[in-house]
């Protein structure tokens, strides 16, 4: 599968637009919730979002990597665009950045937030099932936990209008090592009997 430029930005976008809620509902768990809204229009629109295709075998890794670049830079211009327009939430987008300064603390949020990620994303196996409650659990958990989401970081960084750049690519390899670890144990009896 060939990476789509423009709906790798339109992931970026998204999961801003939940930092966004997020800070105006003033975090919680209303924020936690509204947050998932953008994860939601993501998955519903089949828009390309790393931290929920890392584990996917049908992208190539340069695919990943310019997936991942697309979606920073669409969390980016929109969260300076917030930033200008709301300039109310960027002291809570400060705050929320602020957590992120310790690089092995944020190695252990973004492995937990990649295994959230990959519990949001992945289509349960009964398809009968709506994958609401998944988006909706998985986004609050890591949420309200304080995991580390790369893009996410990266709308949060851009509204604050400053973070140690350096934590976004420690998070995405953070969120890809939990994705693929949770897909791994989860499927480990599958490959063991094929």
């Amino acid at each position: 599968m060939k990476t789509s430029l423009a709906r790798s930005a339109a992931a970026g976008i998204l999961i801003c637009m939940g930092c966004i809620v997020n800070l105006k509902a003033g975090g919680g768990i209303p924020g936690a919730v509204l947050f998932s809204a953008g994860l939601w229009f993501v998955v519903n629109f089949d828009a390309e979002l790393f931290t929920g295709r890392v584990t996917r075998p049908d992208y190539d890794p340069l695919q990943k990597v310019i997936m991942l670049l697309m979606n920073v830079i669409g969390a980016g211009v929109c969260g300076i665009l917030a930033s200008i327009c709301l300039p109310e939430i960027r002291e809570g987008a400060e705050k929320i950045a602020a957590a992120y300064q310790d690089p092995l603390k944020v190695i252990w949020q973004s492995v937990m937030c990649g295994i959230c990620m990959y519990l949001a994303t992945t289509p349960p196996k009964n398809r009968d099932i709506s994958r609401l409650p998944f988006v909706i659990y998985g986004v609050a958990l890591f949420i309200l936990s304080g995991y580390a989401h790369s893009i996410a970081l990266a709308g949060y960084a851009a509204i604050a209008q400053g973070i140690a750049w350096w934590v976004i690519p420690l998070a995405a390899a953070g969120n890809a090592a939990g994705s693929y670890l949770i897909k791994f144990l989860l499927t480990f009896q599958q490959q063991k009997k094929e």
